[in-house]
């Protein structure tokens, strides 16, 4: 079994958390101050050795934030960082504080989350709290579920970037560097199909169930026609270098997703 194989396993089965957190520790460790403010999120101030100045409030619709003695502070896609800083000079030169120390703190991310959907082990919303790669939001909601495949649709700014799951895990380091998600973004595990075509009553193409076999596959598409020949039966199936080939199988073959089945015509 190759590598990207047993990876593919991993993904599949939703043991991939695990494997990621080996693989993210490095590559984020100085990255959790670069999340950017926006609406909705709800921040925690602190002046050091200044009670009075502590406050715990969402930003605005605008991404502003009523602070004492500032007033409306536009803290929108600034970093952590960044916003202690416009603070603290803010009150040194109001003359407030002097050499003020501000902490910032985010209790809840609310302003940046993709939605992830459909045959994934556990759907929903994701919070993007940092630099947060296609791979991670895989592993963050366990992984492809059964009826999944190996495709991936990614849609952003009302565009679509259809992947292939195998390209990448084959190179996963890879992969954590480039395919960085935004807010709004929506990733879409699309179910596995099959396609049925030949002397069937109904050719098409098919959900491909765990497990299905080429006799379960003509089942679906309606059962043979008066003029199919039983044992003339081909799966069309794409290799690992993309190249398509064509196979003699039984009724009993298991099926894989992107499978074409084929039923010959009987010539008696």
């Amino acid at each position: 079994m190759t590598k990207t194989r047993r990876f593919l396993i991993f993904v599949r089965r939703g043991l991939l958390p695990a494997l990621f957190c080996v693989l993210c520790l490095a590559g984020w460790a100085g990255n959790a101050g670069e999340y950017r403010l926006g609406p909705g999120d709800i921040v925690k101030v602190s002046v050091y050795n200044s009670p009075d100045l502590t406050v715990e409030a969402m930003l605005s619709s605008r991404g502003d934030l009523n602070f004492p003695l500032l007033g409306r502070l536009h803290l929108a896609d600034l970093s952590g960082d960044e916003a202690e800083r416009l603070i603290a000079e803010r009150l040194a030169e109001g003359g407030y504080v002097g050499r003020p120390q501000v902490t910032l703190v985010v209790s809840q991310f609310r302003s940046r989350q993709i939605s992830v959907i459909g045959e994934f082990n556990h759907p929903g919303s994701v919070v993007l709290d940092r630099p947060t790669d296609l791979l991670s939001v895989i592993a963050q909601v366990g992984g492809i579920g059964p009826s999944g495949g190996d495709t991936v649709v990614v849609i952003h700014d009302q565009q679509r970037q259809v992947l292939s799951l195998s390209q990448l895990v084959a190179e996963p380091v890879q992969a954590l560097r480039t395919i960085l998600l935004s807010s709004g973004d929506v990733v879409y595990a699309p179910r596995a199909l099959v396609f049925v075509s030949g002397e069937v009553n109904r050719p098409g193409a098919y959900r491909r169930e765990a497990k299905m076999t080429v006799q379960q596959a003509i089942a679906v598409a309606g059962g043979l026609t008066a003029k199919a020949a039983p044992r003339a039966l081909t799966i069309h199936r794409v290799d690992p270098g993309g190249q398509t080939r064509a196979q003699e199988a039984s009724a009993s073959d298991p099926l894989q997703e992107g499978d074409v089945v084929d039923v010959g015509e009987s010539w008696f």
